[in-house]
């Protein structure tokens, strides 16, 4: 799974880009700007952005009082994204992370994967080693597609696999790979075994209906 993961996003980069920059995928219209404040509420001088892709949401988080390092597990985002700004960018994947392999210029106030999260396996080791990766008082920060998203494909309302990653969006993709969607309650389980304490917000579009999921972390026992 990981690397059908990986194989679909290098395929994919390059389109990618074009979506991002392109503003062509109509719910970012919501999910970027909530994205965005909420991480800004807490104030971080310190940010990872984890699954940073061609680096929007570092460059957006950048400023003279937030130093935000980017990584990702596609070379191809990493090295578009060292062109677009003098932020650090680093190729490394989750695997690597849950393996113990540094990341520079740890700990972080703050670590955010945004919309990067598709596997049904392996999440709470990755949260077990990211919360070595904070400071004492660090968030980490999640983006992920509402449950809703299931009822509204028809599906039932239950943790499942999603066959194709790119179903819906505008471009051009190719070779997709499955996606683990989870209910709430899953997420909650999640959570509670890796430690960490959570709290929601739940972003809207402009029909009143939920786009995301936004989930704060902090170390919890």
């Amino acid at each position: 799974m990981k690397n059908e993961v990986l194989q679909s996003w290098q395929q994919n980069a390059g389109e990618w880009i074009h979506a991002i920059q392109g503003h062509t995928i109509a719910s970012r219209k919501f999910t970027n700007p909530a994205i965005v404040e909420t991480i800004k509420q807490y104030k971080p001088s310190t940010v990872l952005d984890l699954g940073c892709g061609e680096g929007w949401l570092t460059r957006a988080l950048s400023n003279k009082d937030t130093f935000v390092t980017g990584v990702d597990g596609t070379k191809e985002l990493v090295e578009h994204a060292k062109t677009l700004s003098n932020n650090p960018f680093y190729t490394l994947n989750f695997e690597e992370i849950i393996a113990g392999m540094p990341i520079p210029n740890a700990p972080f106030d703050a670590v955010v994967l945004n919309f990067c999260l598709y596997l049904k396996d392996g999440l709470i080791p990755l949260f077990l080693a990211l919360k070595n990766q904070l400071t004492a008082n660090g968030h980490i920060f999640i983006q992920t597609l509402h449950p809703s998203f299931l009822l509204m494909n028809k599906l039932p309302y239950q943790s499942q696999w999603v066959e194709d990653s790119w179903k819906g969006l505008p471009g051009n993709f190719t070779q997709p790979h499955r996606w683990y969607a989870r209910t709430l309650e899953d997420w909650f389980a999640v959570f509670d075994e890796a430690g960490l304490a959570t709290t929601l917000k739940e972003p809207i579009n402009d029909a009143g209906l939920p786009v995301s999921l936004i989930f704060i972390l902090k170390n919890g026992k």
